[in-house]
């Protein structure tokens, strides 16, 4: 293949930090453009629709985030298959495109079944109040509608991350982005059509970046290895095997954290609409945190996966010091922010005296989730990126279900809502704490490469 006219791209190779930067900037412009859009539905539904609002979306959120956990726990295990596909030169990331895309697409048409016939009662697990149970159904219904668009975004994503392509998933999301602050201003302002309007904002924008993906993906079929024809989205047995590999371990280790964070969101949601509110709102917020820890963990897994298939060990423990650097300054940033700057944080979403003055508690113990949220991403990078799934699974019970139900009922029981938010705050050192061991006994050096 011509080298000037192909996607992949070897990042085994280079200065560590300028490759690492170079790859990671136009993820974080993307998850910034994804923060915005996702803030923009809460800041809009929060002015023109109030607590009630803020609610519904925050808590249609969440079982939407449980639906993802599937889409993007296999586009995770994909991303990291074609990675170290790349990095051992393999001829065979078309049958990887074409299995993933197909097995995104059912996956999609089960769990939006799911999501339309079943919200109620999922609304219902999550102890939805009364207030905000109309909206949050509405809104639940129409984003399981356009699960398809969604999930298969994700996996265009995670198939443009993998060949070492990080800007034109950036391009997507800004498009997607445009179209959701819109709309978003249209359905839920002069339309009056609360979070329902929210989410079909957000629909129609994931189905349009999804739309211009799939197109670009089309058109440029040599330099990405691909052809579109029938056979192309067959489901091949050796390529199913290899992201299931990885990618069922991904779900359920997703699926434990994402399912403990809704738990402890419905302890919070007995209390009252404002701490639902509070909680929500928080919840976005973390999506800023995201826009530099979520583009140097999927930038360092790339790295480590392509170094670890090519057999540079050394270049794998430098990409992991540079990932810490980078984390600790994103850290000290964003917690001065959170500490000194609660309110005019949480004003952007509400005026709402009530949320306002629950704002600087809750930011003050979220500073131990800033802290573990940058941590963790350091020793996950080499864990993902040699593949070592059944780990990642394991971690990601001890951190859902042992660390934070166990710390969320111990701490709240002793300490009401303060104490939920402490319990999953300190949840997330588990991660820290047991890849870190992991990585410092050096036992993934002995790991075998995935597609070989």
């Amino acid at each position: 293949m011509d080298k000037q006219k192909t996607l992949v791209r070897d990042m085994s190779e280079g200065p560590v930090i300028s490759t690492m930067l170079s790859f990671a900037w136009p993820i974080m412009l993307a998850n910034a453009l994804q923060a915005v859009y996702n803030l923009v539905d809460m800041i809009v539904v929060g002015q023109f629709v109030g607590s009630v609002g803020l609610s519904a979306v925050g808590i249609g959120g969440q079982i939407q985030m449980i639906f993802l956990t599937f889409g993007m726990g296999f586009a995770s295990g994909a991303q990291v298959v074609i990675s170290q596909q790349v990095g051992i030169k393999s001829d065979r990331i078309d049958k990887s495109i074409g299995t993933l895309l197909t097995i995104e697409f059912l996956m999609a048409i089960v769990l939006g079944m799911v999501g339309i016939f079943g919200h109620k009662f999922l609304l219902g697990f999550l102890n939805t109040p009364d207030a905000s149970f109309a909206q949050a159904s509405s809104y639940t219904v129409i984003c399981s509608i356009g699960m398809i668009f969604i999930f298969e975004y994700n996996a265009l994503c995670a198939i443009f991350r993998g060949m070492g392509e990080s800007k034109l998933p950036m391009v997507f999301v800004g498009i997607a982005s445009m179209i959701n602050v819109i709309l978003d201003i249209i359905f839920v302002g002069p339309l009056h059509k609360g979070a329902g309007g929210a989410a079909a904002a957000t629909v129609i924008a994931q189905g349009a970046a999804c739309l211009f993906a799939m197109v670009y993906l089309y058109r440029h079929q040599d330099a990405a290895n691909f052809h579109f024809s029938r056979k192309a989205f067959r489901i091949d047995p050796d390529q199913a095997k290899s992201l299931c590999r990885l990618g069922i371990p991904s779900v359920f280790q997703m699926l434990m954290i994402t399912a403990s964070l809704a738990f402890v969101n419905s302890r919070v949601n007995l209390y009252n609409v404002t701490a639902s509110a509070v909680d929500s709102v928080g919840n976005k917020m973390a999506s800023v945190v995201n826009i530099v820890c979520g583009a140097i963990a999927i930038a360092s897994s790339t790295m480590v996966a392509q170094s670890f298939a090519a057999g540079k060990i050394d270049r794998v423990k430098k990409v992991v010091h540079s990932s810490f650097f980078i984390q600790m300054i994103w850290f000290a940033v964003i917690a001065s922010i959170y500490l000194f700057l609660p309110k005019p944080l949480f004003r952007l979403f509400t005026s709402d005296s009530a949320v306002l003055a629950m704002a600087p508690l809750y930011c003050k113990i979220q500073v131990f989730w800033l802290l573990a949220a940058c941590t963790m991403n350091v020793p996950y990078c080499v864990v993902k990126g040699v593949g070592f799934a059944s780990f990642d699974l394991f971690v990601g019970i001890m951190d859902g279900v042992v660390a934070r139900i166990g710390l969320a009922v111990l701490l709240g029981s002793q300490m009401g809502l303060t104490g939920y938010w402490l319990g999953n705050s300190l949840a997330g050192f588990t991660t820290t704490i047991l890849m870190g061991i992991y990585y410092l006994t050096g036992k993934w050096k002995y790991r075998k490469v995935i597609t070989k």
